[in-house]
């Protein structure tokens, strides 16, 4: 059977595509997944529903290239249905209207604010906002944190950033001056809302639309620079009309390489043939860097539902124009319950109850790569995160560890605090910058691989509708395509750029009758 659409990669816009695009009955349409698909709810794992447990059992087991520390981390990426959207802690931020002036600058006016605000409305299910700014009627449902899930430690937080002069923000996704927020998030009762969930397990039962689990994609079949087909790991070969990349920023540039798109020089050097000589493809990764502030807390007097349910954005540049940092206060939680890799397990803890500021820089100006190790598709990719290679980047991280040290030192928060276990006050303010560069973590919001821009852009390898430069019948729908990071969680913005995509696709792709 030759297939409309093949979709390689049922994640967070994988999903979206295949909805979407097998709307059509007279469009077949072909879902691949690497990973596990569970086709029900009932058939989901428990870890996989649980909204406050990230399950990286369903992870492809990446790591960092080593930095100059000789610090590696670990790339969680989902590898099961769903993908990073079944697997991750469940913020659903928007992009900023910021965000969206630099895609319709590198992108074209298609991508910017107002054209995309219809879109984020079609997606979403959220009844707590302006009906003006948010929808009641999509497939993404969205909840907002409850105040009284945050635990008696976030909620003074919250009151000591309101004396440092952080004003309360009733709606995280609509515009506005930044603050302190509660998070929305995909998720509602406890449970995670998956785009596995939300959007292919209603449609699943569509005849024209097929789905196979533990389906890895070698590479992209070509005749001539024209999509023809998808070869998978085992030698089996599915043709297709179109075929859409849609696995992720590690992994789309992976399989386009693989395809023969790429530098054509580093292709050479894997004895790969060009199809289409594109230096962008693997470059320009971005990362959200962070680092993890620990401080003993006193217990609490009740258990927080949710650990991460509120976010400060501030602005520490004095040029930026909306924010650059965030600043994610937790819950008190059970020493020895965060990952051990950031926050050391010590036998002598003074509560037995860390708390925790998770802090990231939301702009970062560093910049990694992914590359092939070999042709084998089982082989997995060379990351280089680049994490800190632009210096200010840890400053600006350092600039919220300062923050984060005032409203540990402001009341009420100073009262349910103990020590300061990390960094620790033999750190100085001074010294945080290089302390920060010490300790590389990330937000696991990868994106930018495969990046979108104007013609005249040398560096981008799709255009503004996401069709991939120099050949015909392949598209690229996910975080890879982002024009420029955007200052949020990146799981949204990979679903819209889906969303937009798809909408391209619908009337660009006359459906085979």
């Amino acid at each position: 059977m030759t297939y409309d659409v093949i979709v390689i990669g049922g994640g967070s816009a994988g999903c979206v595509l295949a909805n979407r695009l097998s709307a059509d009955p007279h469009r077949s349409v072909l879902l691949l997944e690497a990973g596990p698909d569970f086709a029900t709810t009932a058939d989901t794992p428990a870890d996989l529903k649980d909204a406050t447990y990230a399950p990286y059992t369903y992870d492809w087991g990446y790591r960092s290239l080593p930095d100059a520390f000789g610090n590696e981390v670990p790339l969680p990426r989902g590898r099961v249905i769903g993908g990073c959207s079944a697997v991750n802690v469940c913020v659903a931020m928007r992009a900023r209207p910021s965000d969206h002036d630099a895609w319709a600058d590198a992108a074209g006016p298609a991508w910017g604010y107002p054209a995309m605000l219809p879109l984020y409305r079609q997606m979403e299910h959220y009844p707590h906002g302006e009906e003006k700014y948010h929808g009641l009627d999509g497939p993404y449902r969205m909840t907002l944190a409850d105040p009284r899930d945050l635990g008696p430690h976030a909620a003074a937080a919250q009151r000591a950033a309101a004396h440092l002069g952080h004003p309360e923000v009733a709606d995280f996704n609509a515009p506005g001056t930044p603050g302190f927020a509660r998070t929305p998030l995909s998720a509602a009762d406890g449970v995670r809302l998956s785009t596995a969930i939300g959007y292919l397990n209603p449609v699943r039962e569509r005849p024209n639309l097929h789905i196979r689990g533990e389906t890895t994609a070698d590479r992209v079949l070509f005749h001539g620079t024209r999509a023809r087909g998808v070869r998978l790991t085992t030698g089996e070969e599915i043709p297709a009309r179109h075929v859409v990349l849609s696995a992720g920023a590690y992994n789309s540039p992976a399989i386009a390489l693989r395809s023969g798109i790429g530098d054509r020089d580093d292709l050479t050097a894997l004895g790969i043939g060009t199809v289409a000589d594109l230096p962008g493809v693997g470059r320009n990764l971005t990362e959200h860097p962070a680092y993890w502030m620990v401080h003993a807390a006193k217990p609490p007097t009740q258990r927080a539902r949710s650990v991460f349910g509120s976010v400060l954005s501030v602005a520490t540049a004095p040029d930026e124009p909306d924010f650059d940092v965030q600043i994610l206060p937790s819950a008190a939680v059970p020493a020895g319950s965060l990952p051990e890799q950031f926050v050391p397990r010590t036998a002598h803890h003074p509560t037995g109850w860390d708390m925790v500021f998770f802090i990231s820089c939301v702009q970062p100006r560093s910049r990694g790569s992914v590359r092939l190790s070999s042709r084998d598709p089982l082989d997995a990719p060379v990351i280089d995160l680049g994490l800190y290679r632009a210096a200010e980047d840890a400053e600006r991280v350092a600039d919220g560890v300062r923050l984060a040290r005032r409203l540990a030192r402001t009341r009420p928060l100073a009262d349910l605090l103990a020590d300061e276990r990390i960094p620790g006050a033999d750190i100085s303010d001074r010294e945080l910058a290089d302390t920060v560069r010490r300790a590389p973590a990330h937000y696991n919001h990868a994106a930018a691989t495969m990046r979108m821009g104007r013609p005249d852009d040398p560096a981008a390898v799709v255009d503004a509708d996401g069709a991939v430069h120099g050949v015909q019948g392949l598209s690229v729908a996910d975080a890879s395509v982002f024009p420029a990071m955007p200052r949020v969680a990146t799981n949204v913005p990979a679903v819209v750029v889906a969303e937009r995509i798809a909408s391209v696709l619908r009337e660009r792709l006359a459906p085979h009758t």
